[in-house]
């Protein structure tokens, strides 16, 4: 059994859209739960009006991508989860082949899917290290045809769609709750490699992904959990050394590059939420999980 878990936040119609696609292309024995995190409106009857075989499961508060995903998995039976964003799209099966990969090698922990975008191209193949100097790693696009690997490690997995088995979860606990939204499924990577598991990414399998539905390329809510959470990352995974460091780079030299950055885009409220996410990590500790700034509230998520 597989649990197929996805969060829906005020976009009924494409959840409704990659419902359509699971079950269109998958027959495998699978569970599929939907959270909905306080969405405005409840969409949970339309969806369970049109698909009555789906799980559906409420929150009253918004509790973030990852906080979503844990009540999917509370509410899972599943021998495997398979977490999908909602503006993904299956064109084909794959979660036999998922399941085929973490059952043929138990040193993997997870596996991803590769992910490209509606035209097709690739959105990503794989994920290198994060630089402990600048905080940033690398999302790979490399093109499987090139290669006759059909899997390839990376060093972390992508929240848009990836799987864990169930026994991988007792060890390393619920997905992190202290970000929101933004690297939670990186430091829950982290976790996966501290109990010296892999990561691989099937070239052979894909899924669409149509990215930023929810949030939006740019906005001042991603600017703020962007550099809030980028700092909180490296204190949680990186030792104090580094993280001194990184500080210093950070503050010289990165945000006056996206300070200039939304300057030049007349994006003055992103300006003031990547200011906050850094005063956010100079007053809060490592694992708290108050969200600051004026999202508090959430009124404006």
């Amino acid at each position: 059994m597989v649990s197929v878990i996805t969060v829906n936040y005020n976009n009924t119609q494409v959840t409704l859209e990659l419902l359509s696609s699971l079950y269109k292309h998958e027959t495998a024995n699978v569970e599929v739960i939907v959270v909905d995190n306080a969405s405005r409106e409840n969409p949970l009857p339309i969806i369970q009006a049109l698909f009555p075989q789906v799980k559906c499961v409420r929150s009253e508060k918004n509790l973030g991508f990852a906080g979503g995903n844990n009540l999917g998995i509370a509410a899972a039976t599943g021998d495997y989860f398979f977490f999908v964003n909602n503006d993904t799209e299956f064109t084909a099966p794959i979660i036999s082949k998922l399941v085929a990969e973490l059952k043929h090698d138990k040193r993997v922990g997870a596996v991803c899917p590769r992910l490209v975008y509606p035209n097709g191209e690739n959105q990503f193949t794989g994920f290198t290290s994060i630089n402990p100097l600048t905080g940033r790693n690398k999302c790979l696009t490399t093109n499987p045809n090139k290669t006759k690997e059909p899997r390839i490690k990376s060093t972390y997995v992508h929240g848009a769609a990836f799987m864990i088995p169930r026994e991988v979860y007792k060890q390393i606990g619920n997905m992190p709750e202290h970000y929101f939204l933004y690297f939670e499924e990186l430091d829950w990577s982290a976790a996966i490699g501290r109990i010296h598991r892999n990561i691989h990414v099937l070239h052979n399998c894909t899924i669409v992904h149509k990215e930023s539905q929810t949030v939006g390329k740019v906005s001042e809510l991603k600017s703020y959990f962007m550099s809030r959470n980028r700092l909180l990352f490296m204190r949680r995974n990186f030792n104090s050394l580094s993280v001194a460091i990184f500080w210093l780079y950070y503050l010289l030299v990165a945000t006056p590059f996206h300070i200039g950055k939304y300057f030049m885009l007349r994006q003055w409220l992103c300006i003031r939420a990547h200011i906050a996410g850094i005063v956010w990590n100079m007053f809060s500790s490592s694992n708290s999980t108050t969200l600051g700034y004026k999202y508090n509230q959430l009124n404006r998520v």
